[in-house]
């Protein structure tokens, strides 16, 4: 299924009507939906996500790559289920691991033993380079295609609450971050089920987000760019990437920043490293071990996001509790769906 814009988008309730309240379309006289949602397993697994590899003070109010993961994840199941209630034969297939997520580069390459496996590369299984990656981005699947367009219309009604693929300025305003919480206007009806705007993708996102807009928390993620940002001119750390580009001079290599290490070489847009870039990742590392720059690099960020935060104390507050419940819902999806937290 190609993806659409998760903005709140209605469409007239007359026209929703007309169209859901029609006999035909695929799944029509089935009520198999409705039985597979009741037969849901009571069995639930733990689930525990990643730590990241270098915590923040940030952190408890920004969403982690491991967090927004399980956040997509059970959004995508949750929409499943609400698909299965009009009878499309939805499912959840787990193309990736739960755990294949971006690892932290801010500093480029982080970790010695993912420099000898993977050189700047990231993971095959998360690194965009690799074309099988293409095939790998979504876990929703449909075991069905509406052929006609009457039918197509019904399942975008149902699954997105729209049938147009416009997105307008307001759309993605409201996209941007959280929004209070309503109930959404019923649309129309489809075999005796109540059908809402935004259809099955809002229903999914404010049952897991909870308040129906975006997952990153605004203010924590303008603290955490910010931060980074300030980091960079601090006078400490440029003292620190000045004596890592002497240390790698001295091995050979000609950079000024981590951040530029490896774009040069001839792997560097293929999908994997070779022998040579592997070295040099190496040796970016034990430049990065001799000199203390992620130690460096990382207090200063953490200086400056601390003293942002008590500035924005209260807010930070509201998105760590907001981040909370946005995780553990989406934990107890996952904990309650075979072969989720793999």
């Amino acid at each position: 299924m190609n993806p659409r814009p998760r903005g709140r988008i209605t469409v007239p309730a007359a026209a929703a009507v007309l169209l859901l309240t029609a006999c035909g379309g695929p799944g029509a006289g089935d009520t198999s939906g409705k039985a597979t949602a009741s037969r849901e397993t009571a069995r639930t697994t733990r689930v525990t996500l990643a730590a990241p590899l270098l915590e923040r003070p940030i952190d408890r109010a920004r969403l982690l790559p491991s967090e927004l993961a399980a956040i997509g994840r059970a959004e995508a199941i949750t929409r499943a289920a609400c698909m299965r209630r009009y009878g499309f034969d939805y499912r959840v297939e787990f193309t990736r691991s739960l755990h294949a997520t971006v690892p932290d580069r801010s500093y480029g390459v982080m970790s010695a033993d993912q420099a000898r496996r993977y050189g700047y590369h990231m993971a095959p299984d998360v690194d965009p380079r690799v074309p099988a990656n293409t095939r790998r981005q979504t876990d929703l699947v449909t075991s069905e295609e509406p052929v006609s367009a009457a039918d197509r219309r019904i399942h975008d009604l149902l699954l997105y609450g729209t049938d147009s693929d416009r997105v307008t300025e307001e759309d993605v305003e409201r996209a941007d971050g959280p929004r209070p919480r309503r109930e959404p206007e019923v649309i129309g009806e489809y075999r005796g089920e109540p059908v809402r705007e935004g259809g099955c993708y809002e229903e999914a996102r404010t049952e897991i987000v909870g308040d129906g807009g975006s997952e990153r928390n605004p203010v924590a993620m303008r603290i955490y760019v910010d931060s980074f940002r300030r980091a960079e001119r601090d006078p400490e750390v440029r003292r620190a990437v000045r004596a890592w580009s002497s240390c790698m001079a001295a091995e050979g290599y000609d950079y000024d920043s981590p951040l530029d290490a490896g774009t040069d070489l001839p792997t560097a847009r293929e999908p994997r490293a070779d022998a040579r870039e592997k070295t040099v990742a190496l040796a970016d590392m034990a430049c990065k071990d001799r000199t203390a720059l992620i130690r460096v690099w990382s207090a200063a960020e953490a200086r400056h996001e601390r003293a942002a935060m008590k500035e924005e104390s209260r807010a930070l507050a509201a998105e760590s509790e907001r981040k909370a419940g946005m995780v553990r819902r989406a934990l107890e999806v996952l904990s309650r769906t075979p072969g989720a937290a793999r």
